[in-house]
């Protein structure tokens, strides 16, 4: 096994199916999915511009989409918070995205 270094200290796993079943619901307009609409969160904290891919260098939160979650809540999305995976979230229509971005990835402290 060869290791690969991320730059991230993050990740956050969004169910793809849940986001696009939504069709928008989130951010400033509610008219963004939310993986989009987390994404442009985690770019006005970092001040830096939304990433598109995960791969991509230079955000210290990745969102990655998965597939099917298989928990299909109504009017929601679930996401994963990857530092606590015992801890599964239905995120409702609507929801801040800057507020959830704190909830499941606080901003840490430069060093």
């Amino acid at each position: 096994m060869k290791p690969i270094k991320a730059d991230w200290t993050d990740v956050v796993l969004v169910c793809r199916k849940c986001a696009k079943k939504l069709d928008g619901g989130f951010g400033p307009a509610a008219d963004q999915p939310l993986p989009k609409a987390l994404r442009a969160a985690i770019a006005r904290r970092e001040g830096g511009k939304p990433m598109k891919k995960p791969r991509r260098k230079g955000a210290g939160v990745a969102v990655v989409e998965v597939p099917c979650l298989d928990i299909c809540p109504k009017n929601a999305v679930i996401v994963i918070p990857a530092g606590r995976p015992g801890r599964w979230l239905s995120v409702p229509r609507g929801t801040d995205p800057d507020t959830l971005l704190d909830a499941i990835a606080p901003a840490r402290e430069e060093d």
